[in-house]
């Protein structure tokens, strides 16, 4: 297939298209690459990934920074770690390349728990003009002086001169992002009116005199370089972002990695983010490659949202691009290339763009993970390892949800003779009542993984079975692992016994119809994906939040879409509102110390989980070994799930 074929980047050969695009990890410390980040990118190399391009070097650490913990190559002492990190890479075939950046405006992102620029280390940013980046909680930086450009010129030169010393093949520039170059190139962002600014030709003058002094320091070593597709209402058209890709080239760019959006998404709406989220199409910005593709004669590498190899495939063969970046996929399963080379495309972890632990993560300034790999960032930890168990046991796993079935898996890899027990009449537990909302289909990936990888390790599967002491006890198992799920909390509010109240899953699980007008309590995740699908169908909805927002920590970038559409299907938002009292007629609420009454034929109950395992205790007398994972011993999401199962599979 194409996708395996090698490819040449300026005079380097990589051994396939398939390249693994910066993605910053929060694993560097104090600007050193970390034995974490080590570990982390050798494992995805020797996944056999043709080049991994590492994440952001700041050229300006800490007021260049794109994020709380970068890696720096601002200086020659991180030049010893940096080699390590090129060399664990070629170790394995794998190109290796460096991206190297200055986050300009962005870095100037407040922390919203103690109101200090923890980014920049309390530095007010620098930009092209006096504009903020345009989202909440970033400041206005300080525009750049003439001196002060040619000083950041001659860093990004500096910069390029230490990836060559520590032995990277490929450098790369960062002007994606509306990062401080893509900042200089669009009059989104750049006012200047100096050489820096205004017509187009200015605007590439910042970005032009970096590439010819980095060029000045690489020989022989390509030069590539990210650069967004697509930018918002009033920056460069698509004529003139195909431009600026032909003035690269000219300039000694070797190939071009296209991307788009700007890190926090923009309040417009089907603008793509730089990591779109669950329920965008596969190949979302595949035609803005094509675009760049047009005016240029390198490399074009397309990505961001292509997740199948037949997709990927079908990419390269319509020439619509030349390589694919596959970034969150690397993170789910490092050997996502070598799976497919082996022709086993369906054993690939798939990632669903839930961007819960990669993304999420990454916001809130912690070192990422991923829902579906528990062993993302800790590839270095022998004690995540499978390893055969000193004696097989047999092994009932009751509950046939994500922390069952993951359980089960590490468990029949480790050699352990497991059974799962499931009641329902299908495997999948709760991820078959979170794919049910609009845009939430691609968690079918999650439940189509587990069963083939059951039904790979031939684990013995009986559905329809529900578990209780008599039967565990004729079973006669080794061990059992609670993953029976949880149950609805039912708030204390009068009246909530009426026949006209649901809770919110039951409506998923058994496909209750509603209409009319409905009400739903809890403004969670739960609540108002309910109310989006409620919506959907032509109900009126109204939800009902005590806390002063709704979606409280749902990913931004998808709750951005989400809110759009709670918009278009007209959905009534409560916030800082008590439920009093539900009547058959509706519900009665406080809101700003006054009581309302909101007419409704239906009340929907999505307040939480609880944790469901009464029988634990019923086992504990003779169950030689007994564990509990997901919901059933904590409420929780599928990722919690999905790590406490691995955990407890590794220990039995």
């Amino acid at each position: 297939m194409k996708l395996l074929t090698p490819i040449k980047i300026g005079n380097l050969e990589v051994r396939n298209r398939v390249v693994m695009p910066s993605i910053t990890n929060n694993y560097a410390k104090d600007g050193y690459v970390t034995q974490q980040m080590l570990d982390y990118y050798e494992a995805r190399a020797r996944g056999g990934v043709g080049m991994i391009c590492v994440e952001d070097g700041i050229v300006d650490f800490p007021i260049g920074n794109n994020t709380k913990n970068p890696v720096s190559i601002d200086d020659d002492k991180y030049i010893p770690m940096l080699t390590k990190l090129s060399t664990v890479i070629k170790k394995h075939g794998a190109r290796a390349a460096i991206q190297i950046s200055h986050a300009g405006r962005r870095a100037g992102r407040v922390s919203p728990e103690n109101g200090c620029m923890e980014v920049t280390r309390g530095i007010i940013p620098v930009g092209p003009s006096i504009i903020g980046h345009p989202f909440p909680g970033y400041v206005v930086p300080r525009e750049l002086r003439i001196e002060e450009i040619e000083d950041i010129v001659e860093k990004f030169g500096q910069a390029a001169r230490r990836a060559i010393e520590a032995g990277f093949e490929i450098v790369g520039l960062h002007c994606a992002h509306m990062y401080l170059c893509g900042e200089f190139l669009s009059p989104w962002a750049n006012k200047r009116t100096d050489k820096y600014g205004g017509s187009l030709e200015n605007r590439l003058r910042f970005t032009l005199e970096i590439i010819q002094r980095m060029k000045k320091e690489m020989g022989n070593v390509p030069l590539i370089c990210r650069m967004n597709g697509e930018e918002p209402v009033g920056g460069n058209t698509l004529l003139e972002i195909r431009e600026i890709a032909r003035r690269l080239q000219s300039a000694g760019i070797e190939a071009i990695s296209v991307s788009t959006g700007f890190g926090a998404v923009l309040t417009e709406r089907d603008f793509i983010s730089a990591e779109a989220p669950i329920g965008t199409p596969e190949g979302c910005i595949v035609h803005l490659a094509e675009n760049i593709k047009i005016g240029t004669t390198i490399p074009v590498m397309a990505g961001n949202m292509i997740r199948t190899p037949e997709f990927a495939e079908n990419v390269l063969l319509e020439n619509r691009a030349d390589m694919i970046t596959i970034g969150r996929p690397l993170i789910t399963d490092p050997d996502w290339v070598n799976k497919v080379s082996a022709g086993k495309n369906r054993d690939i972890r798939p990632c669903v763009s839930c961007c819960q632990g990669c993304l999420g993560y990454l916001t809130r300034d912690l070192p990422i993970t991923c829902i579906m790999n528990p062993v993302t960032g800790r590839e270095g930890d022998h004690s995540m390892q499978p390893v055969p168990a000193e004696r097989a046991k047999k092994v009932l796993v009751i509950g046939g949800g994500p922390g069952g079935l993951e359980t089960a898996i590490i468990a029949a890899r480790r050699g352990h003779k497991v059974t799962i027990w499931e009641k329902a009449q299908q495997l999948g537990g709760t991820v078959l009542l979170a794919e049910l909302p609009p845009r939430k289909a691609e968690l079918k990936k999650i439940t189509n993984y587990f069963r083939h990888t059951v039904s790979q390790l031939k684990i013995d599967v009986e559905l329809g079975k529900e578990a209780n002491k008599e039967l565990i006890k004729e079973f006669n198992p080794d061990a059992v692992v609670l993953a029976i799920g949880g149950k609805g909390i039912l708030p204390p509010i009068k009246g909530i016994t009426q026949n006209n109240v649901f809770l919110a899953n039951d409506i998923l699980k058994n496909n209750i119809t509603l209409s009319g007008k409905v009400v739903i309590i809890g403004g969670g995740q739960v609540g108002v994906e309910l109310a989006e699908l409620l919506g959907e169908k032509g109900v009126s909805v109204t939800v009902v939040e005590a806390l002063p927002s709704v979606a409280e920590g749902v990913f931004f970038g998808i709750k951005v879409p989400l809110m759009f559409k709670l918009e278009d299907y007209k959905v009534r938002l409560l916030t800082n509102t008590l439920a009093k009292e539900i009547k058959a007629n509706g519900l009665l609420i406080e809101r700003n110390g006054t009581e309302e009454f909101i007419e409704a034929s239906s009340i929907v109950i999505a307040v939480g989980q609880t944790a469901q395992n009464s029988l634990e205790d019923e086992l504990k007398e003779f169950v030689p070994e007994l564990h509990a994972v997901g919901d059933c011993l904590k409420p929780g999401n599928i990722m919690d799930a999905v790590h406490e199962g691995y955990k407890v599979g590794l220990i039995i």
